[in-house]
């Protein structure tokens, strides 16, 4: 846990997890949700309809609250932004939840209040114990639409509105929330718990309202009225500032405004260097939602998109092959005519195993294409729909976690096993669609000539790579200052793939979190990387030194880091290098002010 840094009587800093970048400087509002526990109360038989009715117009009137939210979503966002709170009038009519919370009023005899909240309490307890960050993170649109319910049945008036201009300090929140108060032109919100693809960082993001996540107790650090600095980038709350801290934040709100209005003009501009290099630059996404932002950003495609969340809430099974297939074709037709990349279901490590299994070091455990091919009852829908899928335009498939080159080849027999069989059943697919593999594992970056010429293009993940080169867990605090994505070790092996796959003739991605680090992105560009991808919002800064840099810098800085010795010296060199030649990106770079 990350405890508030205090600095001084009058000036504290809670550190968290910045996911919507952007300053705002305000008054705080400490916004308290109130959760009802409903006691439970016996009833008599007779009155078990009565229970029940009062259960359905309680569903119906939260069914209108949810229509509310989605046509101002539509009006802020535009069509196709609803989709997270479209899911949430899903789920009251869930065939599971539904006629579970009913039957529960029947056979035990109890009020709909305590049925409803026992059923979903159950759902909610199952997600937040999960290894998956995502179905952590969606318990709380679960909790959000159990408290919507619960004060329709008590006709308690649902409460979303806070003063105007103020920067929102939480617990939680919800995007229902984040959506009613931007409508009161809130400046910005932190919350003590959340993640970056939680419903609620997605839709800050949307709206351009700067937002921190995870500051584990920044409510307690905070009054109402109190003054705070939030800083979206480097995820930092500063309660009370001193004159020079809040002086030096001004300066920064309105440089960062002037660089927000010249990254518009930098969005229909191309991607290449100084003398003519062009880079591919994509998004990398996990729901349809975030299209939009892909779109605003100047995105030319989707180089990740995660299709874990595709799960059922309840982590119990994949949906059915034919809501996948509606699911992915959606997302195809929204991007084209660019191409959407689908990584297969990346499960274990850190994320969700919907068959409940635990291990003792799940990194190094049954994950990624191991489990694929172990579990044909996961794979075979998923590949069959996004298959079909493909006929709505184009698109690229990327296994996870492979470690050595007989995976790919039994792989590609199914693959054609699957095509033959969507043959004789009459269904339409792309029949050339390009196969690619994960670079995340050391064994595949040694043995790159190698799956070079398996595979028809190879993508980075950065992430897993270097806490595999460097044995540092990346979700361990007590490591986490060994966690270098720019140790030569790790670049070492970036170059090996970038060399194999030019001597191939395939393009070569990188979509883990070093494509956000605007310190390696000329780096990068000299190792011979074709396409960064990223998350949306983080694209105009790169495209903003790649169009300050001449390729040959690129080669000359790679080599450098490649020979470095002292990683905090070429920290501080790209540092400089940075704020020579690309403008303004200080903002996005870690460490004391830029």
């Amino acid at each position: 846990m990350t405890e508030p840094e205090t600095t001084s009587e009058e000036h504290t800093i809670c550190k968290g997890i910045g996911v919507s970048p952007g300053i705002a400087i305000g008054p705080a509002y400490l916004y308290a949700k109130v959760s009802f526990d409903v006691e439970r109360r016996d009833i008599d038989p007779e009155q078990v309809e009565h229970e029940k009715e009062r259960f359905e117009k309680a569903v119906k009137r939260a069914e209108r609250d949810l229509h509310k939210i989605i046509a101002v979503t539509r009006e802020k966002l535009g069509e196709g932004s609803a989709e997270i709170f479209e899911a949430q009038l899903m789920i009251l009519r869930d065939p599971t939840m539904y006629p579970e919370v009913v039957s529960y009023i029947e056979n035990h005899g109890i009020n709909a209040g305590y049925a409803v909240q026992t059923v979903m309490s159950k759902h909610r307890q199952v997600m937040e114990a999960s290894d998956s960050e995502y179905l952590r993170e969606r318990s709380n649109d679960l909790l959000d639409i159990q408290d919507r319910i619960i004060r329709h049945l008590r006709r308690g008036r649902i409460l979303s509105a806070v003063d105007e201009e103020t920067i929102v300090i939480a617990e939680n929140l919800t995007a229902a929330d984040i959506i009613l108060f931007s409508r009161r032109g809130i400046l910005g919100c932190a919350t003590d718990f959340g993640g970056p693809t939680s419903h609620v960082s997605i839709m800050a993001r949307a709206l351009g309202v700067p937002a921190i996540v995870s500051t584990h107790g920044g409510t307690g650090q905070v009054k109402s009225g109190d003054l705070v600095v939030l800083d979206g980038i480097r995820g930092e709350m500063i309660v009370n500032p001193d004159d020079e801290t809040l002086a030096s934040y001004r300066v920064k709100q309105k440089r960062y405004a002037r660089l927000q209005l010249q990254d518009k003009q930098l969005v229909d501009l191309p991607a290449e260097t100084l003398d003519g290099h062009p880079v591919g630059l994509q998004a990398n996404l996990e729901l349809r939602e975030e299209i939009p932002l892909m779109e605003e950003n100047g995105a030319k495609g989707v180089g990740l998109f995660r299709t874990e969340m595709m799960l059922l809430m309840e982590g119990r099974a994949l949906v059915t092959e034919e809501e996948q297939a509606a699911e992915y074709s959606k997302v195809i037709e929204a991007v084209a005519p660019h191409t959407t990349t689908f990584r297969l279901l990346d499960l274990g490590g850190d994320k969700l195993l919907p068959m409940g299994h635990r291990e003792h070091n799940p990194f190094l455990g049954w994950r990624g294409i191991r489990i694929l091919m172990d579990k044909p009852e996961l794979l075979q829908p998923q590949l069959r729909a996004i298959l079909r899928a493909s006929v709505h335009g184009p698109i690229r498939l990327l296994l996870p976690m492979i470690t050595e080159i007989g995976e790919v080849r039994r792989f590609k027999e199914l693959l054609e096993q699957t095509k033959t069989d969507l043959r004789e059943e009459g269904m339409a697919f792309d029949e050339d669609i390009p196969l690619g593999v994960m670079v995340e594992v050391p064994s595949v970056a040694l043995q790159a000539d190698l799956f070079a010429k398996e595979v028809d293009f190879f993508s980075i993940g950065t992430n897993d790579l270097t806490q595999y080169v460097l044995a540092v867990d990346r979700g361990n605090d007590m490591v986490a200052e060994i966690y270098d994505e720019l140790h030569p070790a790790v670049l070492q092996l970036i170059q090996l793939t970038t060399n194999a796959a030019k001597a191939a003739g395939i393009p070569v991605s990188l979509c883990g979190e070093l494509a956000t680090n605007l310190r390696a992105v000329p780096v990068l560009l000299g190792l011979g990387i074709d396409t960064l991808s990223a998350s949306p919002v983080y694209l105009p800064a790169i495209k903003r030194v790649i169009r300050a840099m001449k390729l040959s810098e690129g080669e000359g800085l790679a080599r450098r880091a490649l020979a470095s010795s002292d990683p905090e010296e070429f920290r501080s060199f790209m540092d400089r290098w940075l704020e020579e030649h690309a403008c303004g990106v200080s903002f996005f770079l870690e460490g004391p002010d830029g």
